[in-house]
């Protein structure tokens, strides 16, 4: 980043040496033209979780997803290949499907029937015959790039971005040695919940582990906040992984069982929480400068303890994120006060986990995304 592209505020202007540095100024986090910045410079450009590829298993299966502000097709077609499209009809810009569905043959635009194959070809247009220089070839769906890395699924809009694989390097490693059963893993649960916070704040508290001592009694009774080491740090992902302590009624572990985390840019983060084998892969959406719409799913694989998976999803979805969305939300609302603009970036020369440096490199990519 240059000089004349970090951002000021009340207590200086941002810094790429994090022990230096004060935080993002407050407006990073409500003002409208800056979201508008990070629609067309980040969401329309990177790749961002959309599911996983079980969600799909037959021909004709089908399922629509936001990237942010923009509406996608994900489809397995006859050949049971996954492909993306953007899930608007190529005559009047009518969306085409909602929801998710199965055995579909073919796509039909219910406002004038145009229709067309699983692969984006348009294969009728009701009464076009007549048209001067209408050619059915340029009409076909809008494709969206589609990348798979261990069963996940990621889209990206940029036609022009880099593949995944070279965005991620060895991403797919760190989930499959990890994970010694993650081969088997489906989702088993999902959550979606709406957060009235900026996407960027509800990122912000998934990318350190600062605050699992004070916000957090039941997790710290789980986790061992002394352990926390990287594992791996790449430009568009960080892998984390920390100890646990023997837990608490109900939720019983081995003391020294493996948490991990990994945090992915631009918008997903992942925990593999002790207990049992699992995943929970984690999607923060924006919409709008004010509210964010957080999904997550519980990968298991199938024979997964029962009660031992239910405990994990109790922890998660009932428990720490429950506590994550009123800290947010908090947050949110105080970055709009008079009376803060900026902070300080708490962090350790090891760039661990339990201090602010993953929250400093998170932001650093965002100024360098908005700078163009």
């Amino acid at each position: 980043m240059k000089g004349t592209d970090l951002p000021a505020g009340e207590r200086g202007a941002f810094d790429p040496e994090a022990r230096r540095s004060p935080t993002l100024p407050s407006r990073y986090y409500h003002d409208a033209e800056i979201h508008r910045g990070e629609l067309r410079a980040i969401f329309h450009r990177s790749w961002c979780y959309v599911g996983h590829a079980s969600q799909l298993p037959r021909p004709g299966d089908y399922r629509v997803e936001q990237v942010a502000d923009q509406c996608i097709l994900l489809l397995r077609d006859g050949k049971s290949q996954l492909r993306a499209f953007f899930n608007v009809c190529q005559h009047r810009g009518h969306q085409l499907l909602s929801g998710a569905g199965s055995g579909r043959k073919r796509i039909v635009c219910p406002y004038h029937a145009w229709t067309y194959g699983l692969d984006g070809r348009l294969l009728q247009a009701p009464h076009t015959e007549r048209l001067q220089g209408f050619d059915s070839a340029e009409f076909g769906l809008r494709p969206v790039r589609l990348a798979q890395c261990a069963g996940l699924l990621f889209a990206n809009l940029d036609p022009a971005a880099a593949d995944f694989e070279a965005e991620y390097p060895g991403l797919e490693e760190t989930f499959t040695s990890s994970l010694p059963g993650y081969s088997d893993f489906e989702p088993a649960r999902q959550f979606d919940f709406d957060i009235a916070a900026n996407w960027k704040i509800v990122v912000d508290n998934f990318s350190e582990g600062y605050h699992i001592p004070v916000a957090h009694r039941l997790l710290t009774r789980v986790l061992d906040n002394s352990t926390g080491q990287c594992r791996r740090q790449e430009r568009n992902y960080a892998f984390f992984e920390s100890r646990s302590k023997s837990g608490y009624d109900g939720y019983e572990i081995d003391a020294g069982s493996p948490y991990r985390s990994w945090t992915l840019w631009p918008n997903t983060c992942l925990l593999s929480l002790p207990g049992c084998e699992n995943l929970v892969v984690i999607r923060m959406a924006p919409d709008g400068p004010d509210r964010c719409r957080e999904h997550a799913d519980l990968l298991a694989a199938p024979h997964a303890p029962a009660p031992r998976l239910d405990a994990v999803r109790q922890l998660f979805a009932e428990q720490f994120n429950v506590e994550d969305i009123a800290i947010v939300e908090s947050v949110h609302r105080g970055l709009q006060s008079l009376g803060y603009d900026q902070g300080r970036y708490v962090v350790d020369a090891e760039g661990g986990w339990y201090s602010e440096s993953g929250l400093h490199q998170f932001h650093c990519r965002i100024l360098e995304a908005l700078a163009g």
